[in-house]
């Protein structure tokens, strides 16, 4: 325990599954977490649950701005960013000859991009 204390980090993807897990493993070892996500009720139910080592902020990753407010918002908090998880990612269910343009690009941008 406490391998992470005085670390801060944003975890994107922070609502639900390996990126809520990540939020509180990392949390439990002693750093300040800033997850993110699109999902606004449940990313707040996990910073919630975590206690006041977690801050929720709503966050695109495909949108620049909010990637620089989210860094804004860290720095401006914690002073300093140790720790990136890019966690956040979606699937698309459906035959790749049946997507069309915008969902492939709205993978892309999320995933890779």
């Amino acid at each position: 325990m406490g391998r992470l204390d005085g670390k801060v980090a944003i975890v994107t993807g922070g609502a639900r599954g390996m990126g809520a897990a990540t939020a509180r493993l990392f949390a439990r070892e002693g750093a300040q977490v800033v997850l993110t996500d699109l999902l606004d009720t449940q990313g707040e139910a996990v910073a919630a649950d975590i206690g006041p080592s977690a801050l929720f902020l709503h966050h695109d990753v495909r949108i620049e701005p909010d990637w620089a407010a989210v860094i804004e918002t860290t720095l401006r908090r914690h002073g300093r960013i140790d720790v990136l998880v890019n966690n956040a990612g979606i699937v698309h269910f459906s035959a790749l000859d049946e997507m069309v343009k915008d969902d492939i690009d709205n993978v892309l941008a999320t995933n890779v991009t």
